[in-house]
């Protein structure tokens, strides 16, 4: 009963339900009238046996009748509205004349029930089923009446009504009318104030559109493709310069606002989007009755039929005149400012937080000889020795809000492969809500500055050697000279005393001892002079073919390998050097006489020389191995101090390893000695700087 009361004054889920399409408003109708009618067809046919003397066809009929209308509902439940309005007018129509049939035909109150029907085809199908059934309703009492009038029906019928059942049977046509309209007209009420509501909805719509257009400074058209007319809103007018109400807008009037040399391009855009049927976006200037210039944004969708073909183009244009001011703004800004970065005596650049280049300016493009379009896109890191991009890494990592900048410095590698120094000053570029975009880096060139200070620190590193070397130099030289001094000293005044003893026969010995004393400090002076000139005095450098130098250095030093029988081996393809030709025979004749003079009882002596390339391609390794009498290690870095002398038995001065030190430093070089110990043969490694590859042309000397 509830339900049945709700369904004749809707809730507003039902309204929403109303207006959702016309099959479903139909089934809103027809639920409460089914309902309705299935109610009063089960009473008609409880009273039925009080109203008829012979009640058996009327009690059928109602309940056939309120089976279907039931089963209407049920099937209007499951939205088979069109299924369910055949089904309850064709049961109901046949019903209804059935029973005339047999109750009197025309003069038969079941006839009345033909309205009903009629209402029912009109709520279930519109007007044309409300003609359709009314037609077929009055054919029928046409039919009925022809069977009447020709006695073809029965005269005489129990079936027919007394005056009470007429009389109630009209009343309850009358009432079921009355309920069926008070029904469309509640569901039509409710259908008119949803609609209501919807325009008022609509109408605020509209309103705040039209508000919501105004402040964004934007108008909307429509463009019909089959009237080729253009519809406005008043939106457009200010945008302009028009009045609503005073000037009219048409297509006309906009296309004299349109800037003379934006018309040919504006055109062209449009025409375009209508015939490929595009979306198109396109900015234009107007000019303005006061001969003020604006901007306006120009959009526009095409619309189309449900064939496909074109219906219209709806779009809108919008006033950009401020955005344009600001890019125009930004412009010259970004003018100025490349302006000023192009103008640095230095280097611009910004780049990712993963080190891609973004941005560089003209010097930057200059000290690493590449074009901007090489750069933008390249990652920054690659310009820096592997060796050193973590540790610019970490310190780029480390910007933040708090710490914006930082500088650093650090070697980067050149497009010729030479290495030079720069100094950065890093930042964090911030919005100004502190948000990151991306670095920037303003750096300089101090390859030179880097360069003098490693010559700075070299120099005082050399400084600091030669002091003490200088110092070891005073020392051993007060040392070894004071010994052929102290001989002289001893001898001379032996002869004094033998002159005195008139012991003559000693003098001619001691005298031999002074001479001698006298010649190992001229050899001595004749060393040290030598060794102080060792590095001062090198000759410009020349190729030299190592094997024609080692051959020299060992005609040198013939005498004294032939003395103790050592062979030398000499491979034949030994590879060029570049260095003074005297300086480098030197440091070779001091390592072969050197390992000729430690062979000690060797049975067969040796000397092996080798070269190869080291792991740097500008030098050469260069080793001297013997099968001698070997050195300790513990007396490896001892060997080249001046008037160092293991063994005091074998003849020297101790200088010559500390001039073969000299030479080879003074060559950009280093030497070293390796030896397992006594027995065991000694072998000197030395690095020389290699001859550059000759061209066709060149020739050796």
């Amino acid at each position: 009963m509830c339900r049945f009361i709700s369904v004749l004054r809707p809730t507003g889920q039902q309204l929403s339900f109303l207006v959702a399409d016309e099959q479903q408003r139909v089934a809103v109708i027809l639920f409460p009238l089914l309902s309705m009618l299935a109610v009063v067809s089960v009473v008609f046919a409880l009273v039925t046996p009080f109203l008829y003397n012979a009640p058996q066809i009327p009690t059928l009929a109602s309940l056939v009748m309120a089976t279907t209308f039931a089963g209407g509902v049920w099937l209007l439940r499951r939205n088979n509205v069109k299924i369910a309005g055949w089904l309850v007018c064709g049961v109901l129509w046949l019903v209804v004349t059935i029973t005339a049939l047999f109750t009197g035909g025309v003069r038969s109150s079941a006839s009345l029930h033909y309205v009903i029907v009629m209402l029912l085809a009109g709520v279930s199908f519109g007007r044309l089923g409300a003609l359709t059934t009314a037609l077929i309703n009055t054919l029928t009492l046409v039919v009925l009446w022809f069977l009447e009038t020709n006695h073809m029906l029965p005269s005489d019928s129990a079936l027919l009504a007394t005056p009470l059942a007429h009389t109630i049977m009209l009343g309850a046509i009358f009432i079921l009318i009355g309920l069926i309209l008070s029904i469309v007209d509640v569901q039509l009420s409710a259908a008119l104030k949803v609609t209501r509501d919807e325009m008022s909805e609509r109408r605020y719509a509209e309103q705040s559109l039209h508000f919501a257009l105004l402040a964004a400074r934007a108008g909307v058209w429509e463009w019909d493709a089959s009237k080729r007319t253009i519809r406005w809103s008043e939106e457009n007018y200010p945008l302009l310069g028009l009045i609503p109400g005073k000037d009219q807008l048409t297509y006309r009037t906009w296309c004299e606002r349109i800037h003379p040399a934006d018309q040919a391009r504006l055109q062209a855009v449009v025409d375009h989007a209508i015939s490929e049927q595009r979306d198109f976006e396109v900015e234009f200037r107007v000019v303005l009755p006061d001969g003020s210039t604006r901007w306006l944004l120009g959009v526009g969708r095409p619309i189309r039929n449900a064939d496909g073909s074109l219906r219209g183009i709806a779009g809108l244009q919008i006033d950009i005149t401020a955005r344009k001011q600001i890019e125009a703004e930004l412009e010259r800004s970004e003018l100025y400012y490349r302006s000023l970065v192009e103008d640095l005596p230095a280097m611009v650049c910004r780049f990712r937080p993963d080190g891609t280049l973004t941005f560089v300016n003209q010097l930057y493009c200059e000290v690493f000889k590449r074009s901007r379009v090489e750069l933008i896109g390249f990652n920054f890191y690659d310009l820096i020795p592997p060796s050193q991009r973590a540790a610019v890494a970490a310190g780029i990592a480390q910007l933040s809000v708090a710490q914006p900048v930082m500088v650093h410095e650090h070697e980067v590698i050149h497009l010729d492969g030479s290495i030079g120094w720069q100094r950065w000053i890093n930042r964090l570029l911030l919005t100004t809500d502190s948000e990151p975009v991306e670095y920037q880096a303003l750096g300089i060139d101090i390859t030179d500055r880097k360069r003098a200070e490693i010559e700075r620190e070299q120099l005082i590193a050399e400084l600091a050697a030669r002091n003490e070397t200088l110092e070891q130099f005073s020392y051993t030289v007060s040392h070894d000279l004071k010994s052929p001094l102290i001989t002289i000293k001893g001898f001379a005044g032996y002869i004094q005393q033998d002159l005195m003893a008139g012991k003559l026969d000693r003098i001619p010995n001691d005298l031999q001892r002074i001479i001698a004393a006298a010649d190992r400090m001229h050899q001595l002076l004749e060393d040290l002079l030598h060794l102080a000139q060792t590095g001062r005095q090198l000759s410009t450098p020349e190729r030299i073919k190592l094997s024609v130098l080692i051959g020299e250095a060992a005609a040198v030093v013939s005498a004294r390998l032939a003395e103790r029988n050592v062979l030398l081996h000499v491979p034949p393809n030994l590879p060029e050097v570049i260095g003074d030709r005297t300086r480098l025979r030197e440091v070779f004749q001091n390592l072969l006489d050197n390992a000729a003079k430690f062979m000690g009882d060797q049975p067969s002596p040796q000397i092996w020389i080798e070269a190869q390339p080291a792991e740097n391609p500008n030098v050469i390794l260069v080793s001297v191995r013997d099968n001698g009498i070997g050195i300790d290690p513990r007396h490896h870095q001892r060997i080249f101090g001046l008037f160092e002398r293991l063994d005091q038995r074998i003849e020297g001065t101790g200088i010559g390893l500390t001039l073969v030190r000299k030479i080879v430093e003074a060559h950009g070089g280093k030497i070293w000695v390796r030896s397992n110990g006594l027995g065991q043969g000694t072998t000197f490694y030395l690095t020389l700087p290699a001859a550059p590859p000759l061209a066709d042309e060149d020739h050796l000397p």
